[in-house]
């Protein structure tokens, strides 16, 4: 198949990673790879790995795109694309734009894939976010969006039922996870004893220590203050526990990340935690971990750090998110049904006690890409079965 995805950009971000990741996947599985981006810093490791790309500004946000359209209806005839996937509501809807003027009987099939849900406004909650909906395939990063989607677009989106075949006259919702390149973090593969050695070199407080791991960028309503409660609790009951809190601090809270590690210490933690910064050992971190924290409030995670901790064999513990869905599914232990510290304690002295098996079946990328691949190929089966579908025109739908 011959696959075009919309992304805003390639710089530096969860949403660009993941597009990187899954054009890269789509390569090793024998797929054509198209990536139509504003650009940026990962287009080099893109194109390194047999993927192409095409620079057209699909991140800007305009009232009238006559030239970007024009492009874009160009770019995609040229390709005679199988499938458009267009990533978030901008691209959806400049996706959606084009392709209903494309000639029906052969344009590709497109499908729309919300990862978050858009701020309120105007012009994106009654023409951008519509867009969303708007997809042949319409993929939710979480079961959370999807009802979000239902309550919002629900006249325009059927979910099938488990083993239901895909009807081509309607847009079809499914859950779609982000998978965890299990290349990069393969838990089969030993951690050297050099890189502990040096870690414990410059850290010799963490030796004989149990390692509880909170990632994440630091910044108010991520978690850290929780984290901190957490071992004030803890260090009266397991001596033996210390925190690293990994992680760059957000642009413009350098204050609130001083105030972090100033109140640390009046909570006599000053034993007992780390702020080890950005890292690029994260595989070693999460292996050598014995649970790791996603306590994110204000968004909750997209389930990154949980899945990638699961994929590496170390119980993970959160709330709520894609995070919290995932853990049903793999490692029910580490859900929290209730934020308070007490039961944040509890949840993690029984890991520390008792871990449960971890089952991360069926989230590695090569197998939520594989499924992904399953779902285009059904729609365009379908489609061929059922003959050219006819132009849907939903200019009129409200949002």
């Amino acid at each position: 198949m011959r696959i075009v995805q919309l992304v805003p950009s390639l710089e530096e971000g969860e949403q660009a990673l993941e597009a990187l990741a899954f054009a890269q996947e789509l390569v090793r599985q024998g797929h054509e790879s198209i990536v139509i981006s504003a650009g940026g810093a990962l287009v080099s490791r893109l194109t390194l790995h047999g993927c192409q790309h095409v620079s057209l500004p699909v991140d800007r946000k305009r009232v009238w795109n006559f030239r970007l359209h024009r492009k874009l209806r160009e770019q995609l005839t040229a390709s005679q694309a199988d499938i458009l996937f267009c990533r978030g509501a901008v691209c959806s809807w400049h996706g959606w734009k084009v392709w209903r003027g494309l000639n029906a009987a052969a344009r590709p099939r497109l499908i729309t894939l919300v990862q978050s849900w858009s701020p309120p406004g105007f012009f994106r909650g009654r023409r951008v976010n519509a867009a969303l909906a708007r997809g042949e395939l319409v993929l939710a990063s979480s079961r959370l969006l999807g009802a979000q989607l239902q309550q919002r677009f629900g006249a325009r989106l059927s979910v099938p039922a488990p083993g239901e075949v895909d009807a081509p006259s309607e847009s079809v919702l499914r859950i779609h996870y982000r998978g965890v390149n299990t290349r990069e973090l393969d838990r089969k593969a030993p951690v050297s004893g050099h890189w502990h050695q040096r870690l414990l070199n410059d850290f010799p407080q963490l030796e004989g220590r149990n390692w509880l791991l909170l990632p994440g960028t630091i910044a108010p309503g991520r978690g850290q203050e929780r984290f901190l409660e957490l071992l004030a609790a803890m260090k009266g009951e397991r001596a033996d526990i210390f925190g690293l809190i990994v992680g760059d601090v957000e642009v413009g809270q350098e204050k609130y990340a001083r105030a972090l590690e100033k109140r640390a210490e009046s909570m006599g933690l000053g034993e007992h935690v780390l702020f080890l910064g950005a890292r690029r050992d994260m595989r070693e971190l999460y292996a050598s971990a014995r649970i790791t924290l996603d306590l994110a409030e204000k968004p909750p995670s997209n389930g990154r750090i949980v899945s990638e901790s699961l994929a590496m064999g170390c119980p993970a513990v959160t709330a709520a998110g894609p995070g919290s869905e995932i853990l049903q599914q793999c490692f029910p232990q580490g859900l929290l049904e209730k934020t308070g510290v007490e039961n944040l304690l509890a949840v993690c002295v029984d890991i520390l006690n008792r871990p449960q098996h971890i089952d991360f079946r069926g989230f590695s990328l090569v197998e939520t890409t594989a499924e992904v691949v399953g779902w285009f190929q059904t729609l365009q089966e379908n489609t061929q079965q059922a003959g050219a579908p006819d132009k849907r025109d939903l200019t009129g739908a409200t949002s």
